[in-house]
């Protein structure tokens, strides 16, 4: 699957953000006094004792004899300061007991010297107690935990270095003391996520869930992954797939509430792709269509938790007709393809969609009943607006097309700013893509030559515009609306162009004529005439239809002919 360039992009979308937060460096003031200079002559204890900045942090050291430890490995210490242990809530320290004392110490300490300079742009990092923080790093500074700047870099001591922060690091118990969990803690918590848990542990996502945000996120039980698996195998999923799939579950930003939601909006996920959500009294809240809200508004730290029965997969993991399903907008077509009885073709074979939306059937609805319509025509109207065997892109639509479309008969796409098919129907969602094919969303339902006048299929192509408009400006529309039967030999653009400068000359009546004159009160497909053959326009004029080698030839009473370049449309 063609994900390599998006999960790039979701990384880019996580970390970059991050980077512009403005920080204070090594060389900047802190707020509790003068910083004294670091000596190759002390060890950690002893250097963080000489800096009156963290005396609340070597109180906390000295009171539970970690004095030696600290002395004598090799450490980086992410060290509060005591403006950030005075921010903490009142109570909070007195409140703690030793063991929790000690779990939070060891939540500044990771072994090895690391300074600064050494620091990768994101970087997980374990520490003593064995839980991760989440360290980023730029030419502004370093932040650790999303939060906690670091106020005085790279203090180095004989074992080690000190990166004074200024916010106390909380690992999860505490924070779940506290009662301030994040959505991790809220998850590992709730005893239903293990699967999604492990999944997020294993691509390396667990600390941009436990401290980035905020974020809202969708997350599938158990119980919905052992479905999930049941169809696919999570052997065949990559590090890269998995972590597509996990981060459509969340939206960047503040979290959305299930009583903020109206009752229809798409919202784009952390991967770039939309989740489409509905919110009804008797339903509840589902997303994709398929995916129901069973628990929602778990509040945390950093966001919020909706708990979903159903995995919500990315588009690249399905197929036309399941792509379709999660989107509100197409209820109508998707019912409509199950009742023709092509859910299977559209689900298995390679097709470019222009999909109307429930709006633009409704509108068609409005004028035709479609009780009236047999099965067969159902089917004709939905694969009129299917191409088969290629994905078309917008980007690879040049400024004019035709294109057969399954039923074989044309399509007219042009381009000059909006995508328009059969010059009435605008593309207002372009390329949603399959796993076999793309779909784009229109405004209005293409119908097939059989369901329209004259009038609207000269209309659907871009190379009768000069005729439609001349139809149009002698009021010619409405009786070529009529009852008919009839058959117009229709000047292209390109045909008129070679006559400009005499229709330009001509007065309304001159042009009436002009254009009743290829106009014939019968219905002659070009398979049915009998060369040479004799017949009178509408302007009570005769024409000679005539084929030669294949070709119809159209010759007017002044002996000028003309070839007919598409027939029977």
């Amino acid at each position: 699957m063609k994900i390599n360039n998006t999960i790039r992009k979701l990384l880019l979308f996580i970390i970059a953000p991050l980077l512009t937060i403005t920080l204070i460096t090594s060389c900047g003031d802190d707020d509790d006094g003068p910083v004294t200079p670091p000596s190759e002559d002390l060890n950690l204890v002893e250097l963080a004792q000489s800096d009156e900045n963290f005396s609340t942090l070597v109180s906390i050291i000295e009171d539970l004899d970690l004095e030696e430890t600290l002395a004598s490995g090799d450490f980086t210490i992410f060290a509060p300061t005591n403006a950030a242990f005075d921010a903490l809530p009142d109570g909070t320290l007195e409140g703690l007991s030793d063991d929790q004392k000690l779990d939070i110490i060891q939540f500044h300490v990771t072994e090895g010297s690391i300074p600064s300079s050494a620091l990768d742009a994101q970087q997980d990092v374990e520490m003593l107690n064995e839980e991760k923080t989440l360290v980023q790093a730029s030419a502004a500074g370093v932040v650790v935990n999303g939060s906690s700047d670091v106020v005085e870099a790279d203090l180095e001591a004989t074992n080690g270095f000190i990166h004074g922060i200024d916010e106390v690091l909380l690992p999860s118990a505490i924070r779940i003391a506290l009662d301030q969990p994040n959505l991790v803690d809220v998850a590992q918590e709730a005893g239903q996520f293990e699967t999604l848990i492990g999944l997020v542990e294993d691509v390396g996502l667990t600390t941009t869930l436990q401290y980035l945000g905020p974020y809202t996120a969708f997350a599938p039980t158990d119980a919905a992954f052992t479905a999930l698996f049941e169809e696919i195998d999570s052997g065949s999923l990559t590090e890269e797939q998995i972590t597509f799939i996990l981060t459509y579950h969340v939206i960047s930003g503040d979290g959305i509430a299930s009583d903020d939601l109206a009752p229809e909006q798409s919202v784009e996920s952390a991967a770039e792709e939309l989740l489409y959500i509905t919110s009804d009294e008797e339903d509840g809240v589902t997303v994709n269509g398929n995916a129901s809200v069973i628990d929602a508004d778990v509040d945390a730290s950093n966001g919020l938790i909706h708990v979903v029965d159903n995995v919500l997969l990315p588009n690249a993991f399905l197929n036309t007709v399941e792509v379709a399903q999660k989107n509100y907008n197409f209820t109508t077509l998707v019912d409509l393809i199950v009742q023709a009885d092509l859910a299977e073709t559209v689900a298995t074979t390679e097709l470019t969609v222009f999909a109307p939306t429930n709006d633009a059937f409704a509108d068609l609805f409005a004028e035709v009943d479609p009780q009236s319509l047999s099965d067969a025509q159902v089917e004709e109207i939905l694969l009129y607006h299917t191409i088969p065997g290629t994905t078309i892109a917008s980007g690879d639509l040049q400024e004019q097309q035709t294109v057969a479309s399954t039923t074989d008969e044309n399509l007219y796409v042009t381009v000059n700013g909006d995508v328009v098919v059969n010059g009435n129907s605008t593309v207002v969602t372009p390329d949603v893509a399959s796993n076999n094919g793309i779909i784009h969303a229109v405004d209005t339902v293409l119908m097939p030559n059989a369901f329209v006048d004259v009038p609207a299929i000269a209309q659907k192509n871009y190379d009768l515009s000069t005729l439609v408009s001349l139809l149009v400006d002698n009021n010619l529309v409405e009786t070529l609306q009529g009852d008919g039967p009839f058959t117009v030999f229709a000047p292209t653009n390109a045909a008129f162009d070679e006559i400009s400068e005499v229709v330009d000359g001509l007065t309304n009546d001159e042009i009436v004529e002009v254009l009743t004159y290829h106009v014939l009160a019968a219905n002659v497909e070009s398979g049915d005439i009998t060369p040479p053959q004799t017949a009178t326009m509408l302007n009570e004029q005769d024409i000679t239809i005539d084929v030669v080698e294949g070709v119809v030839t159209i010759t007017d009473a002044d002996g000028g002919t003309a070839e007919v370049v598409v027939a029977d449309q």
